[in-house]
């Protein structure tokens, strides 16, 4: 299993990280994304994929801390991206839930776009919603407007949208990728997506430490549980197990050129 978001150097393992680690390897874990949310959190993803195997980072900004970016954030972000063990730009997007606007997070949105473009690197997109503002659909809208030579590849992680912008994702070439909240009674068209999706096109997460799976719902999420989240998606798809995990294995190889 490849766990293609995760953030183990985040605070909530420091007590425990390695044994963490150790759980995952017995649990089939092959490696994970270790996924920055700024700058100081991207450089510790990019020391912890120095130290482990199969483990790789993104580097970027989340949308809600977006008004931390200054020039020098972006100057620094970029000399990260030459670290060879850095293989994607992310977590960027657009978040409303906290209050963020489409006006305050959309120009740093576009710049870290055309970074990841300049270093032809894919792209860890996190998308939300707010009550009233619909994050997937102005998302959806920037990537449309691109020239098909300057859209980047890239994954919504933690796919939460409808089913129909599924389907506009998936048209604009993108991959969906899915985590614990799949496994929740309250999962809503989630499992219509996952039944919809191709299987070239879907990766498995954790998010952790958020968002655990049943049954951990409400406990600290760690990269061992990326099985329960493939384990739903077989049942759903009525699939073996070993075809999600080769499948989604193979998808994030090749998104994120890890051979290379």
């Amino acid at each position: 299993m490849f766990d293609s978001h995760a953030h183990v150097s985040f605070r909530q393992f420091d007590d425990d990280r390695e044994a963490v680690i150790s759980r995952a390897r017995e649990a089939g874990v092959v490696g994970w994304l270790e996924v920055g949310t700024d700058l100081e959190q991207s450089r510790r993803a990019v020391v912890l994929a120095r130290t482990q195997e199969g483990v790789f980072a993104s580097v970027g900004v989340h949308p809600s801390e977006v008004d931390q970016i200054d020039e020098q954030v972006f100057s620094s972000l970029e000399q990260l991206l030459d670290q060879e063990s850095v293989v994607a730009v992310g977590e960027i997007g657009l978040d409303y839930y906290r209050g963020g606007t489409k006006q305050q997070q959309l120009p740093a949105l576009e710049r870290l776009v055309q970074l990841a473009g300049k270093k032809s690197l894919p792209v860890v997109f996190h998308v939300r919603d707010g009550e009233r503002e619909k994050a997937h659909d102005d998302l959806i809208a920037y990537l449309g407007s691109l020239d098909t030579d300057q859209r980047p590849r890239g994954v919504i992680h933690t796919f939460s949208g409808s089913l129909d912008q599924a389907k506009q994702y998936l048209e604009l070439g993108f991959y969906l990728a899915f985590s614990g909240v799949v496994t929740f009674k309250n999962a809503g068209e989630l499992p219509a997506v996952v039944a919809l999706a191709p299987l070239d096109r879907i990766l498995i997460e954790t998010d952790c430490p958020f968002l655990a799976p049943e049954p951990y719902r409400g406990q600290r999420n760690e990269p061992a549980y990326v099985r329960q989240v493939a384990e739903k998606l077989a049942a759903i798809r009525d699939v073996a197990m070993a075809e999600i995990l080769a499948a989604t294995t193979k998808n994030a190889t090749e998104l994120f050129r890890l051979n290379s």
